[in-house]
């Protein structure tokens, strides 16, 4: 069930006016009116900070108005994931992080809460994860797939770094990347790697989830 443009648009009006009251009661009728969680994520949710972060490019937003906007966000994503039933648990575990010095880490919340839905044990590990500490993580909770987000270019050659790193460490190891920092570098490079798959939105990453539990 796609948003409609009304609704769309009534939020994100509110949205960069700073009125997260309406926000949440926007965001509640669509979860009464049963809409795919993940319609909300992109269709609302996704869409409305990609505009915002147009606006802000172009000046016509502050950067505290950007990040209020956000803020907003965040907060309605933890609102809105304990209205929405996990699958039974299937064994698996992941772990979700932003790369070192990526602070954007909304998609990475929303890519976790995916795999919550599906069934797995996540671990969630928020913005900027030292790639040393990754490491460590790995080794002790040797999970089936880490998933990496960076949605900022400059962090690129970041993302490269821990890739190679836990490919060092872990040769097997089943990457999954994220994020709209992809789009403004060079794509080609992630498919020297073995066991890595970038995902351009959480539908790909639900529809890759289903056909792999």
């Amino acid at each position: 069930m796609k948003i409609k443009e009304v609704y769309f648009l009534d939020f994100f009006n509110s949205l960069i006016s700073g009125e997260k009251i309406n926000c949440a009661r926007i965001v509640d009728s669509l979860v009464n009116e049963n809409v795919d969680i993940k319609e909300i994520y992109t269709g609302l949710f996704q869409r409305s900070l990609y505009r915002i972060g147009k606006m802000w490019e172009q000046n016509q937003l502050s950067i505290a108005e950007e990040h209020a906007a956000t803020q907003i966000v965040e907060s309605l994503i933890g609102s809105v994931q304990p209205k929405y039933n996990p699958s039974a648990q299937n064994g698996k575990k992941v772990i979700v992080s932003c790369v070192d010095k990526e602070f954007h880490l909304i998609g990475a919340r929303m890519a976790a809460h995916i795999f919550e839905l599906n069934g797995w044990d996540v671990t969630f590990l928020g913005a900027s994860t030292p790639t040393r500490e990754m490491i460590k993580l790995i080794e002790q909770k040797k999970p089936e797939i880490v998933g990496l987000s960076f949605n900022f270019y400059l962090n690129y050659l970041r993302l490269l770094e821990e890739i190679d790193m836990i490919r060092k460490n872990f040769p097997e190891q089943k990457i999954l990347v994220g994020g709209q920092g992809i789009k403004n570098t060079d794509e080609n490079m992630l498919k020297k790697y073995n066991n890595l798959f970038y995902f351009d939105s959480v539908n790909e990453l639900d529809n890759y989830l289903k056909q792999i539990n």
